[in-house]
């Protein structure tokens, strides 16, 4: 249907400004995303899907799994993500504090919105980080942590993110922002060898994290190639809030990227 034209704007100018701007928008958002995984901690595996998911991802459509799993993520997958918890340094989730996303960036942003963040928000961290351009595209203003810069704002929690080789490393200490909820970005460490981000010196969780949010990805499986996803894990009283977002952006994570990533943890029909 063609608008009726109003003066001398053509008809159909108003939309197409419109639509414009919003595709201009939608382009950046992929761009955002794409650039938050496109530099994964571990080095990428370019070999195709192993025969086995396949046989296993054939198993599950054939039985009739077309259509949405459970919103928040297949129970079993959140059951071992929670779990997984400790080997990193947090503690323990059960299957209700977590939320399978597509991926870190994803995470990020739906838990940036669930904390009341936003555009015109501001969080606490470094700037410069490997979801810069998605911390731009919401418009979300980053402090320095231990700065003054903070006067007068209200930020939506310290964002704490860990990485390797030129990345920054972990970005402060949580003593800095006492009160503060903070998000801890561990990237694919959660079921990889590696440095635990949250141990203490005692290599066992730190009791201070007991309300920390961690958010990752699941990138790290080795045998889940080419499917793709994220995570969250929060306080049960907070992870509800995270996943509203996550619901209203995109409904759920893929049922094959979910079954792939069970795969990769033994997993079998």
């Amino acid at each position: 249907m063609t608008e009726p034209s109003n003066g001398n704007v053509p008809a159909g100018a108003h939309g197409s400004a419109v639509q414009a701007a919003v595709s201009q928008r939608a382009r950046v958002a992929v761009g955002s995303f794409a650039s938050a995984e496109s530099a994964p901690l571990s080095p990428p595996t370019r070999s195709g899907p192993s025969e086995g998911l396949l046989a296993g991802l054939r198993h599950h459509l054939l039985a009739g799994e077309t259509h949405y799993p459970d919103r928040p993520g297949m129970g079993e997958l959140r059951r071992r993500v929670g779990a997984a918890l400790p080997a990193v340094g947090f503690p323990a989730r059960e299957p209700d504090g977590v939320l399978i996303t597509q991926g870190e960036g994803e995470s990020l942003f739906a838990t940036i919105l669930g904390l009341g963040g936003g555009e015109g928000a501001a969080i606490v961290g470094r700037a410069g980080s490997r979801h810069q351009r998605l911390l731009d595209w919401m418009r979300v203003r980053v402090i320095e942590p231990g700065t003054d810069a903070a006067s007068g704002v209200e930020p939506a929690f310290h964002l704490i993110e860990y990485g390797v080789g030129a990345e920054i490393p972990g970005n402060g200490n949580v003593s800095d922002t006492p009160g503060l909820a903070h998000v801890h970005a561990i990237g694919d460490r959660l079921f990889t060898a590696g440095d635990r981000p949250g141990a203490s010196a005692s290599g066992e969780p730190d009791t201070a994290l007991a309300d920390a949010i961690v958010i990752g990805s699941l990138d790290g499986l080795e045998g889940m190639h080419p499917f793709s996803l994220g995570f969250v894990a929060a306080p049960l009283d907070v992870r509800p809030r995270i996943a509203k977002w996550k619901q209203a952006s995109s409904i759920c994570s893929p049922a094959p990227s979910q079954r792939a990533a069970l795969w990769a943890l033994g997993v079998r029909p």
